[in-house]
């Protein structure tokens, strides 16, 4: 059976697939670079405000990525 792909790993993920660095989203979404390491690790959870700009940075599903962020 197949596990359920992570918060952290969607993002990093679709970070990955759009040639961005972390560096770009994080400029884009207006955190720091270690936010968004924190958050692809797993180890953080973005607020609300932020989680809405990354997912407009990455190009996003904002209600399924809050859903996976939930988890």
């Amino acid at each position: 059976m197949a596990s359920k792909i992570s918060f952290g790993r969607h993002v990093k993920n679709a970070r990955l697939d759009r040639g961005l660095s972390i560096a770009d989203v994080a400029g884009r979404v207006g955190v720091s670079v270690g936010c968004i390491y924190l958050w692809e690790a797993d180890r953080t959870r973005p607020r609300d405000e932020n989680l809405v700009a990354l997912c407009k940075a990455l190009k996003l599903s904002v209600a399924a990525t809050r859903e996976m962020a939930a988890a």
